[in-house]
C-alpha cells in the first residue's frame, strides 16, 4: 500500500508524542526525574497539513 496524504500528498508523517519528562524542584532549581510513557495507540499525522492518517500497523517499520 503507498500512503500520502489525502489532503495535501505529502509522504511524511509524525507521530502523536507518547512520553512525557517529569521534572521537580530541588534547591529552587528544577531537576529531571524521569521520562514516563503514555500507553496510547500510535497515531500518525500528515507532517505538512496535520491530517490524521488511517494505516495498518502490519506496515510499521522500525
Amino acid at each position: 500500500m503507498e500512503y500520502k496524504c489525502k489532503i495535501c500528498g505529502c509522504e511524511e508523517f509524525i507521530s502523536q508524542p507518547n512520553q512525557y519528562d517529569v521534572f521537580e524542584n530541588h534547591d529552587g532549581k528544577l531537576v529531571f526525574k524521569e521520562s514516563e510513557q503514555i500507553d496510547n495507540a500510535l497515531e500518525l499525522f500528515c507532517r505538512e497539513c496535520s491530517e490524521k492518517l488511517e494505516f495498518n500497523e502490519d506496515d510499521i517499520q522500525f
